[in-house]
């Protein structure tokens, strides 16, 4: 296995770069921000540069014997609904990034870099400069693009250049990987094993299974089903959805779904539960200050991957769900890390179901429904929740 960026002391830089930075939305920004205060602790000099809507910031501050500076980058919202429009934003901010880190190493023969694989293209941009400033450089791969893309049916003129973007990758110092899955698609496309790193996510925040809880939007004698987090492309809900519909109209009709996040999904879920006249209780991205009051509010947490996307993709919110004590629900393809984890943790009674199974979802929904209730302090439902879908 590769060494890559350490985070303890050291005498160089240390130059992290990825998408959106808290407060703003999205685990990646998250997960670095941790990232560049742990190794600041531990006596690096950080700098941290990423996005932000607001206006551009430049801050700086002493963590233990170490400093961190972030630099937030002004940027729009990432376009969502056309694919071109997306790839003009990411070459934009891109472009943007890639001038950031240039000024943070220039003169700095002794920076090491750390670049995330959101937005798309950015590692590529960052790994071919890479080839003149000859710093080292660690690809922690979060997200594989194109082949995420691929894999939802899109961008397919990028599959004749598939060779080139993992030739490019291959040229990263060391890839750090979040799971075992990922470790395989990377050997597979021709990766040496002793270039990857395992280096696995946490849950961004500390989630005490018996710590107070939000408001709960159901009833006491329903269990209360979350989804929390991006549900986009790579999350694919209809044998989830159709299980739902089947345990709501002809089974135990105990849980009740509550989404609190964002996502192109989020529109075809709310719509297919209007259109059966489902319980959907649907909120937008909590701050991230409240997610493990969030978190402690469900009886159960829905995890969902559809199944071209294992080993591309690893939903980031399995660790804080796991963190929470509360059982899961995983609908999404065996070979994916989060299966893994599930077996790794049994203890809550967790449950997985294949992509695409809606039989076995549905079983997997009944057989919650047996459990009995968890008994929780200060529940109390919501006055709206008890109305079924929400418009």
């Amino acid at each position: 296995m590769s060494a890559g960026v350490r985070d303890q002391a050291g005498s160089g830089r240390l130059i992290i770069v990825c998408d959106w930075l808290p407060p703003e939305f999205g685990a990646v920004g998250q997960y670095m921000l941790q990232r560049a205060e742990r190794a600041a602790r531990a006596g690096r000099e950080v700098v941290l540069i990423g996005l932000g809507r607001g206006a551009a910031a430049d801050d700086a501050e002493l963590l233990g014997q170490g400093r961190l500076q972030i630099r937030r980058l002004a940027a729009p919202v990432t376009p969502k609904h056309s694919l071109a429009q997306r790839g003009l934003w990411a070459l934009s901010v891109n472009l943007r990034l890639l001038a950031a880190v240039a000024a943070a190493q220039r003169g700095r023969p002794d920076a090491e870099i750390l670049v995330t694989g959101s937005p798309p293209f950015l590692s590529q941009m960052l790994i071919l400069a890479n080839l003149v400033w000859r710093r080292p450089l660690t690809y922690r791969i979060t997200d594989f693009y194109p082949e995420t893309a691929l894999a939802g049916g899109k961008a397919r003129f990028l599959a004749p250049l598939l060779p080139l973007f993992r030739w490019v990758r291959r040229q990263a110092s060391c890839i750090e990987i979040i799971g075992e899955d990922q470790g395989r698609r990377l050997r597979a496309s021709g990766v040496p094993a002793e270039r990857l790193r395992l280096v696995r996510d946490a849950s961004p925040v500390e989630v005490a299974p018996d710590g107070p809880a939000a408001p709960r939007p159901f009833g006491p004698d329903k269990l209360v089903l979350l989804y929390s987090g991006n549900l986009g492309v790579a999350h694919d809900a209809a044998a989830f959805c159709e299980a739902y519909r089947r345990h709501v109209r002809q089974g135990a009709d105990r849980v009740r779904l509550w989404v609190n996040g964002s996502g192109v999904r989020v529109a075809e879920l709310k719509a297919y539960c209007e259109r059966h006249d489902l319980p959907l209780h649907l909120t937008g991205p909590a701050p991230l200050a409240e997610l493990p009051s969030l978190l402690r509010a469900a009886d159960l947490h829905l995890v969902l991957l559809g199944a071209p996307f294992w080993g591309y993709v690893l939903p980031s919110k399995i660790y804080a769900c796991l963190a929470s004590a509360r059982p899961v629900l995983y609908v999404g393809p065996p070979e994916s890390d989060v299966a893994l984890l599930l077996r790794e943790h049994p203890q809550a009674g967790h449950a997985a179901v294949a992509a695409g199974d809606a039989d076995a979802c549905f079983e997997a929904l009944e057989a919650f429904a047996r459990r009995p209730a968890r008994t929780l302090q200060d529940v109390r439902p919501s006055a709206v929740a008890m109305t079924g879908t929400l418009k």
